[in-house]
């Protein structure tokens, strides 16, 4: 007769994944609702419940996709006994891509861009690896492949907004070098000559 704790422990592992996936859905809704909320609210209670949201949000989509290559490196060899994996993948990538109204949580973390960069190709490359190790006789393939490539673009999107906001970004795009303007040379001339 199996204990408690063994039982506990074959559970979790038949619906980590699921609860990890409804997780990050559920953090991805708080954002979607409240993400904007926050600039205009002075509840703390909101802003709390943003940012523990927008904390968490990355870091269970990168275990839950952790878990997916995972499971599939245990299965090295078999056939894959569950075809979801390959449709779930697609859908984290898309929830690390995070939801328009809340992009940056503050400047500050605009200025972290490249560690989004980072993320993005190592987590694209493990989605891959996950894609690629799942890719079998289902037909969610067919609607895998479109996710997937939009979760890419979303993810990349992310960090090009991030780049873009960042201090340094906007510090080039508004002091460019000044344009006197096709006139400055005569007018130079013209009051150099009045001198």
């Amino acid at each position: 007769m199996p204990t408690f704790s063994e039982t506990v422990i074959e559970l979790w592992n038949g619906w980590e994944i699921r609860a990890l996936l409804l997780l990050s859905l559920s953090l991805q809704v708080v954002l979607i609702v409240f993400g904007s909320l926050r600039k205009h609210s002075a509840s703390i209670c909101i802003r709390f419940l943003v940012w523990s949201a927008y904390m968490s949000a990355d870091l269970v989509a990168t275990i839950a996709l952790g878990i997916l290559a995972r499971n599939l490196g245990a299965d090295f060899g078999e056939k894959n006994s569950n075809p979801l994996q390959l449709f779930w993948m697609p859908f984290l990538i898309l929830h690390r891509g995070g939801p328009d109204t809340i992009i940056a949580y503050s400047l500050e973390d605009n200025e972290l861009w490249l560690r989004h960069f980072l993320g993005l190709l190592v987590q694209t490359g493990v989605a891959l690896y996950v894609f690629v190790k799942s890719w079998g006789d289902t037909h969610l393939k067919l609607i895998a492949i479109p996710v997937f490539i939009a979760g890419i673009i979303k993810y990349g999107e992310r960090t090009w907004v991030l780049t873009t906001s960042s201090t340094k970004s906007i510090r080039n795009s508004l002091l460019s070098d000044p344009d006197p303007g096709p006139e400055y040379p005569q007018v130079t001339t013209m009051k150099n000559n009045t001198d």
